[in-house]
């Protein structure tokens, strides 16, 4: 019996150290951290506290925004799940904190060196300063994906279905290794109406000015969806809009709560009296009856009495108001300028043809002066209609008649909302300027006639689909229109540009001269002085002018430098190889040897002209351009260059070739050496969409002024914009 006992105590006493050293494997593992792991906590710890963690990491992360987002999101709550080992050297670390958005999982490496164990990769965080959240779909049982529009792209993201997210709350957020992590709504500012827009301030009429960030993106809730309209697109004027704000203020996005429809009303950036800038030294307005200055977010008001005159100077950042020599407020906002009466304003600092020799250029509507690069803007903002009725008469000779004028003031209104929408004077406060770069505007008084076209077709544009006609015009075609896309290049300087479906070659008689673009046939239609064509009423319609090879090179020798240097890349310079490349053109350049047109519009408008001389061969392209260096001025003499016209007139040095509808012709010597250039062509202007005289042509064949805005613009219909 006692043998058997001694045999079963034997195994129990191997169990017990077996199971004591099973114990204390589990203690030393539930108690001492591997070393990943410790300096893995010590290096979270750290960063959470806001200490220095520096001996915990690589120095190249010192700036990693993993670091800052934790810090700044104030994380603490946070757990070291796993140590992957990845070698005797490199190790992942995988940890979960609570974020703002929930639980979130995330990783980072470890590498030993020098028998210390630091972070050398942390996750990947990404801060969005903004984004607006348009839809959402299911992932799984845990995750949503996030449909995000950013500036003109979208973005999706994946965030935990307990993440509270509003659809179109516009939002800052950080992701952190492509989850959600935060996300926080911008502040919304309630715009009462934007008054000016430039690259980097929002001015609102009663709230004042706003820093904004650059390329700063607009939308609009259309149909019950947020679209984004463009960057920097919201219209001066605009009324129904939204600005949202950084923590900092400053202005991320705007979002428009209807689309823009307030065409009444136009804003007119004046000139100086020589139409040379749009800044002011300083600005004198008077008026025949009492009127007010007053600048609206300081509350500050001013009166005066009839025949005073208030005075405006730019300070600093400020614009000030002085009276007989005495300043009475000054302000960094811009000033109103009203009649309290039905009498004009006068601006007594601008000069026009139809001005009051002592109180100056008188305006309707109100008046507005701001400070802009420590000068002064002046805007005139008037009603459509009423703006009409100086912009007809100055574009189109009255004598025209009422039905060619009403041709015109449909396309001069369609032109301006064009305008209103564009907004292309954003930074001045306006939507167009009153020179010739827009619409020549208050050059010359109301004509009783122009005022009748207007009147008899107020409200009435030109659309194609849903959008307004570019109505462009010009003075005189030569039997033909010019395709849009073979005249202007585009925003990225692409040449020939995108098709414009309703600015088109066209013949502008009855008949049609078939391929234009071939230098044969476009010679043997322009050579037809006779072609009963709608614009032959022009001085302009067939045209020639002859120069000395002299006369040429001098011209050449200023228009071609000076053209580089504002078309760089529209002026090339032939290479050894054949091919062509921008490079500055020589001060010398030479005796001239030939000239060619290398490529002719459907219409048969050059658009890229060849000039060899004995130090170069150039080409230049766009039909302005050729124009403009081609130019009939004499600079060696002043026995001026005439320029031989239609009607038997002659214009002495003409400003630049009237129109790129030409061909070129050359009288050579015995050795084949230019002695006389002549240049012979038809037209005055561009020669895209609508011709003035073409237009007075087809009113005197009985067409009306509606059949004439189909004609020239095909595919296009009238619309009332005061009908919507």
């Amino acid at each position: 019996m006692k043998h058997r006992s001694r045999k079963r105590k034997f195994p129990l006493l191997l169990v017990i150290p077996i199971l004591l050293a099973i114990g204390c494997s589990i203690y030393l593992i539930l108690t001492i951290q591997p070393p990943q792991k410790k300096a893995a906590d010590g290096f979270l710890s750290t960063v959470t506290a806001n200490e220095d963690h520096s001996d915990y990491m690589l120095p190249k992360l010192e700036n990693h925004p993993f670091i800052e987002f934790m810090q700044q999101e104030g994380i603490e709550n946070y757990t070291i799940d796993r140590v992957e080992s990845l070698g005797k050297k490199k190790a992942k670390i995988w940890a979960a904190a609570e974020f703002p958005a929930g639980r979130i999982p995330f990783s980072f490496d470890m590498g030993k060196y020098a028998n210390k164990w630091l972070v050398d990769e942390l996750p990947e965080v990404v801060f969005q300063s903004y984004g607006i959240p348009v839809s959402v779909s299911d992932v799984d049982r845990t995750h949503k994906k996030w449909t995000i529009i950013i500036g003109d792209e979208t973005e999706e993201i994946k965030a935990l279905s307990t993440t509270d997210v509003k659809l179109d709350q516009p939002v800052s957020y950080y992701t952190i290794d492509g989850i959600l992590a935060s996300i926080k709504p911008l502040k919304p500012v309630n715009l009462t109406r934007v008054m000016s827009l430039s690259n980097t301030v929002l001015e609102d009429e009663e709230l004042g000015l706003f820093d904004i960030q650059e390329n700063f993106p607009v939308y609009i809730q259309k149909e019950g969806s947020i679209q984004f309209a463009g960057y920097y697109a919201i219209p001066i004027g605009a009324a129904k809009a939204t600005l949202y704000q950084a923590a900092d203020q400053k202005g991320l996005l705007a979002i428009m709560t209807q689309p823009f429809k307030s065409y009444d009303k136009i804003r007119v950036a004046l000139r100086d009296s020589s139409y040379t800038s749009l800044l002011h030294s300083s600005i004198e307005i008077t008026c025949q009856e009492e009127f007010e200055v007053y600048s609206i977010p300081n509350g500050i008001h001013l009166s005066f009495d009839a025949g005073q005159a208030a005075e405006f100077r730019p300070s600093g950042q400020e614009s000030e108001v002085w009276l007989d020599g005495k300043k009475l407020a000054s302000s960094l906002f811009r000033w109103h300028i009203r009649s309290k009466g039905q009498e004009p304003l006068y601006v007594k600092t601008i000069n026009r043809s139809m001005s009051h020799p002592s109180r100056g250029t008188p305006y309707h509507g109100t008046l507005e002066a701001a400070v802009y690069n420590g000068q002064l803007t002046l805007v005139n903002e008037i009603s459509l209609e009423e703006y009409l009725y100086t912009v007809v008469p100055s574009e189109m000779p009255v004598k025209f008649g009422v039905e060619a004028l009403k041709v015109q003031a449909v396309a001069a209104r369609s032109y301006a909302v064009k305008a209103i929408q564009r907004s292309g004077y954003r930074a001045y406060g306006a939507h167009l300027d009153d020179s010739v770069a827009s619409q020549v505007y208050n050059n010359i008084s109301k004509q009783d006639v122009a005022t009748l076209a207007v009147n008899e077709t107020a409200g009435i544009v030109a659309v194609y689909g849903d959008d307004i006609v570019d109505t462009r015009f010009f003075s005189t075609s030569c039997g033909y229109t010019a395709n849009f896309h073979e005249v202007w290049s585009n925003q990225d300087n692409e040449f020939p540009s995108e098709e414009v479906p309703y600015l088109t070659a066209n013949p502008q008689y009855d008949g049609k001269m078939p391929d234009l673009y071939k230098e044969g046939n476009f010679r043997a239609f322009l050579d037809q002085n006779d072609l009963p064509g709608y614009d032959r009423f022009s001085p302009f319609f067939r045209w020639s002018v002859e120069m000395t090879r002299e006369q040429l090179e001098a011209v050449l020798s200023r228009t071609l430098p000076s053209l580089y240097q504002e078309q760089p890349l529209f002026v090339l310079t032939k290479t050894a190889e054949g091919s062509y490349e921008s490079k500055e053109i020589p001060e010398d350049i030479g005796t001239l040897l030939n000239i060619e047109v290398v490529r002719r519009g459907e219409g048969g408008n050059i658009m890229e002209l060849e000039i060899t001389t004995t130090h170069g061969v150039f080409k230049i392209m766009k039909e302005y351009n050729i124009r403009r260096v081609l130019q009939p001025v004499n600079h060696l003499d002043n026995k001026p260059i005439k320029l031989q016209c239609h009607d038997g007139s002659i214009r002495d040095n003409f400003p630049l070739l009237p129109s790129a509808f030409a061909y070129v012709d050359f009288t050579r010597d015995s050795e084949g050496n230019i002695k006389e250039i002549l240049i012979k062509g038809g037209g005055y202007g561009h020669g895209v969409g609508m011709s003035q005289y073409g237009t007075y042509g087809l009113t005197l064949l009985g067409r009306t002024w509606q059949e004439i805005i189909k004609h020239y613009y095909p595919g296009s219909e009238l619309k009332n914009i005061y009908a919507e």
